[in-house]
């Protein structure tokens, strides 16, 4: 029984500490620094974007010869080098363009949310209403970001910033919960 209870309590986790640490860090950094955290934004998904199209070249050297529709890998391989090219030398067009698709994202859920909440009215009429009202305050909201691309980047870029301070707090957290 003790050789249970010492394998699941083996001490102080370090590496959640530190890495919670440096979550939170990141997290003021953020939220004390949004321009630069959207710039840094813009410069990792450009650089993803780039790899992701490198992937897709060695995909379609692999494959070219097994499937008939290898073509598509090649041509969504080049999208993605272009992208990933754009976004590095153009950090506004990149923030622009990520702006945007954090406010479509915003949209789809919003539209999604009171497409479902109507099944809720066989349930409870009073949560069918509550979640209808906070679906049409989000698709407000939603369309909001959609016609103001700077509030859009802004708003991702703290989001963004609280995830990982709340993030950063969970590690912390778990660190000690390991002693």
């Amino acid at each position: 029984m003790n050789d249970i209870y010492n394998s699941r309590h083996q001490g102080f986790d370090w590496g959640s500490f530190i890495a919670g640490i440096l979550l939170v860090v990141a997290s003021f950094l953020l939220l004390r620094y949004p321009g630069r955290g959207l710039s840094a934004f813009v410069f990792v998904f450009g650089i993803l974007s780039i790899l992701q199209g490198i992937i897709w070249i060695s995909a379609y050297v692999k494959f070219h010869n097994i499937f008939d529709l290898s073509w598509v890998t090649l041509i969504s391989a080049i999208v993605d080098i272009v992208i990933g090219v754009l976004f590095l030398c153009s950090r506004e067009i990149g923030g622009l363009t990520l702006a945007i698709l954090f406010a479509i994202w915003f949209l789809a859920d919003s539209i999604i949310g009171i497409i479902f909440s109507w099944h809720l009215r066989e349930y409870s009429t009073g949560y069918f209403v509550l979640c209808l009202i906070l679906n049409i305050v989000s698709l407000i909201i939603a369309f909001a970001l959609l016609f103001n691309p700077v509030l859009a980047a802004i708003t991702l870029v703290y989001l963004v910033a609280f995830w990982l301070m709340v993030f950063g707090i969970n590690e912390i957290f778990v660190s000690w919960m390991h002693r």
